[in-house]
């Protein structure tokens, strides 16, 4: 089938593959918030470390891991919207 030819009822092409899935469907979301939520835990003390530094790195990986999770779901969400 060329460019140029509809494909028949039922039948999906590349082009109607594109939507955006809900962020609560991805892989990425879920690692994300694993990523976060242990982060977050180490830096509150509720999970115990030997001193301050793991707390630092704890909140550190926390905050990134929730930015990091934003633009990337910022850009897919504007790749979608440019198709």
């Amino acid at each position: 089938m060329d460019s140029t030819t509809t494909p028949p009822a039922g039948v999906t092409t590349p082009a109607d593959t594109t939507a955006v899935k809900p962020g609560y469907k991805t892989t990425e979301f879920w690692l994300s918030a694993a990523a976060t939520f242990v982060g977050l835990l180490i830096g509150s003390g509720i999970i115990p470390t030997s001193g301050t530094w793991p707390q630092i790195v704890g909140l550190v990986t926390g905050i990134l891991g929730a930015l990091g999770y934003t633009v990337s779901r910022g850009a897919v969400k504007a790749a979608a919207q440019a198709q």
